[in-house]
């Protein structure tokens, strides 16, 4: 199934980011300093982020999205101990990457 490519223009709580945003961002990074969790300096909201188990793709909060730009959300429900399996099985990192027709 082929998807269409949406940009998609919002942004944190304060608005501040938007754009070329990265004065306004400071990141995390844990114990393993693999995920990088980005959060907004004024209102504390993380918007987006790079997980550790899909270092290609990124994270998007879904109530950071304009709601105009979204045709579908799909909600599944899953086991939080073992999210890394749940991850696996179902080839969510193939979900982030853009493959070339070439």
């Amino acid at each position: 199934m082929e998807s269409e490519l949406v940009l998609h223009n919002d942004g944190c709580h304060c608005k501040k980011l938007l754009g070329d945003s990265d004065q306004f961002i400071t990141t995390y990074i844990f114990r393993t300093h693999t995920a990088k969790h980005t959060f907004s300096k004024f209102c504390g909201i993380t918007s987006f982020y790079t997980p550790r188990s899909n270092l290609d793709g990124i994270v998007v909060t879904v109530t950071c999205l304009d709601p105009r730009t979204l045709s579908h959300v799909e909600i599944r429900n899953f086991d939080g101990k073992n999210w890394e399996n749940f991850y696996i099985q179902r080839g969510i990192a193939l979900q982030s990457k853009i493959y070339s027709t070439k």
